[in-house]
């Protein structure tokens, strides 16, 4: 029976549906369930519920049926959804950044009171409508524009997040959100297909919005499914909060003078003590060896050095990592055994940073310098 009134296109967005289900029910009986888990729940959801809706309302068999017996109704689940996803959204962004959410801003009480006004809106001017079978929503491109909005903050929040921990820790492989920020990016590009085929779909322009509509409706599944992996693979909250220490602050509003017992000082930690062989070497470590405050460190690494902290203790290490790689006596040490040394606990990182200030991968550098010394 089924295969009568849903077609091929139709299963493939209920999928969607049954994913944020299937996707959703680990993640609430979990034993350690956190904030973030929470809300990427509900944010799985509200997808779920957006994928019902549009078959039930753009189906040929059954949106003419769900429009006629709820109108002028039949617009406000769908409505709300396209408005709550955005902040949903975000929220879980925060909740990931480790940043204290604030449900009930003047952003999202305005955000959430224009979604409100849109429904209303839509509603009167339903009753006034004298063909209510059209599956284009009115004014919901309102509500899509907000989600795009706040998803563009969300990306905001995210860039800030990453430049802040690179401030502040050495080591970021565990806590950085980098995939996080993609799945944003896709996000906004979704709900500006959503927008786009809203638009079309009020201007007139029906063959432009179902096929837009067609092709966006097929992406929630992937991004989903991208969001749910990487988020339950990389789990370190308490760095992550951690990293966004609020009584931190990066600059200060006076310029900062290094005198040369600090640079001393802290040419001896680096060169004498090694101190950025401790892989989980932060910040406040390093200011604590100083006797100096996170704050002034950081005036000096970006005043002097014109480095940030993740970037001045790296190439320290890979320093380090050429001196063994160069040295006759470490000849036999294996390229892992030398970037744990030196401080790295990640190889593609250790790769990445090597090349970039030596030109040479790890291998092709102990090889050029080997083939020199003979």
């Amino acid at each position: 029976m089924f295969s009568y009134i849903l077609n091929f296109y139709d299963f493939i967005v209920l999928t969607t549906a049954l994913l944020a289900v299937l996707y959703s029910i680990p993640l609430m009986i979990k034993r350690d369930i956190e904030k973030s888990d929470v809300l990427l729940c509900a944010f799985l959801i509200c997808q779920g519920l957006i994928a019902l809706n549009i078959v039930f309302l753009h189906n040929e068999t059954l949106g003419p049926q769900t429009i006629q017996k709820l109108a002028p109704f039949h617009s406000v689940l769908l409505t709300i959804l396209y408005g709550l996803q955005g902040f949903l959204f975000l929220w879980y962004c925060r909740a990931m950044m480790g940043i204290p959410i604030q449900m009930l801003t003047k952003a999202s009480v305005a955000g959430l009171a224009t979604v409100l006004i849109v429904i209303v809106y839509g509603i009167g001017v339903l009753f006034g409508a004298e063909n209510l079978t059209k599956p284009y929503l009115p004014n919901a491109w309102i509500a899509t524009l907000i989600s795009v909005i706040t998803g563009i903050y969300a990306l905001h929040c995210l860039s800030h997040y990453d430049s802040n921990i690179r401030r502040r820790f050495s080591t970021i492989e565990n806590i950085k959100l980098s995939w996080l920020w993609y799945c944003g990016l896709g996000f906004v590009c979704l709900c500006a297909l959503s927008l786009l085929s809203s638009l079309s779909g009020v201007l007139g322009f029906y063959y432009l919005a179902e096929q837009v509509g067609t092709f966006k409706n097929l992406l929630p599944m992937f991004l989903m499914s991208i969001m749910v992996v990487y988020s339950q693979t990389l789990r370190t909250d308490r760095d992550r909060k951690a990293s966004n220490s609020h009584t931190y602050i990066e600059r200060e509003e006076r310029p900062f003078t290094v005198s040369e017992e600090q640079k001393s000082k802290l040419e001896d930690l680096m060169l004498r003590v090694k101190i950025y062989q401790d892989p989980e070497l932060r910040l406040d470590g390093l200011a604590d060896s100083m006797k100096m405050s996170p704050r002034s460190i950081s005036a000096l690494l970006n005043g002097y050095y014109q480095k940030n902290f993740y970037d001045f203790i790296n190439y320290y290490r890979v320093l380090d990592a050429q001196e063994q790689l160069r040295n006759t006596h470490t000849s036999d040490k294996t390229i892992q055994r030398i970037f744990e040394d030196a401080g790295f606990n990640s190889k593609t990182t250790f790769n990445t940073l090597f090349k970039k200030l030596t030109g040479h991968t790890p291998s092709e550098y102990r090889k050029l310098t080997s083939v020199s010394e003979k």
